[in-house]
């Protein structure tokens, strides 16, 4: 990791062979020396799981719990699991979403709900280019009712800290 300056580890677990959930213990030694070198876990989630059964947060609670200095950022924050999801990383501050293009699907709207309540440290901005244009996904992301004061973590300063770019 340190020797080509990589940022994170992803890990996509609903969609290996054999599927897993985030807490299955092969992952503990990646969430350890992630731990360690004091970078992230990126871990894929979402409706196009093979099996929708491994699009549960319930699992991510048990290493946010386990690992709680290690920042969690999930893409496609659980959607369709949205309250499930946003329950999740209200109980545990190292736990992140990234709702990326599904923040524009019914039930998203609680995405921004939270942030402007209490998710805006743990929110972040995907684009989901190529499956939609990264100008397009910008545009709808800003009328989204985001208070002003939320956009800028969510758009930037959150990724930035999490990726330790100063």
């Amino acid at each position: 990791m340190k020797v080509l300056g990589l940022r994170g580890v992803d890990i996509e677990p609903g969609f290996g062979e054999p599927a897993r959930h985030p807490d299955d213990r092969v992952y503990w030694p990646i969430y350890e020396l992630a731990r360690d070198l004091r970078i992230p876990v990126y871990l894929m989630s979402g409706p196009t799981t093979p099996d929708p059964r491994f699009n549960d947060p319930a699992g991510l609670a048990r290493v946010a719990a386990a690992f709680p200095d290690l920042p969690l950022v999930v893409y496609h924050g659980y959607w369709p699991n949205v309250q499930q999801a946003i329950g999740l990383a209200f109980r545990y501050e190292n736990v992140h979403l990234v709702p990326d293009m599904y923040i524009f699907q019914p039930g998203s709207q609680f995405y921004v709900q939270a942030a402007n309540r209490f998710l805006a440290d743990q929110l972040l901005f995907g684009s989901s280019y190529t499956f939609r244009p990264i100008r397009q996904s910008i545009d709808d992301f800003l009328v989204l009712g985001f208070d002003e004061a939320v956009l800028d973590k969510v758009l930037y300063a959150n990724a930035a800290r999490l990726l330790s770019l100063g």
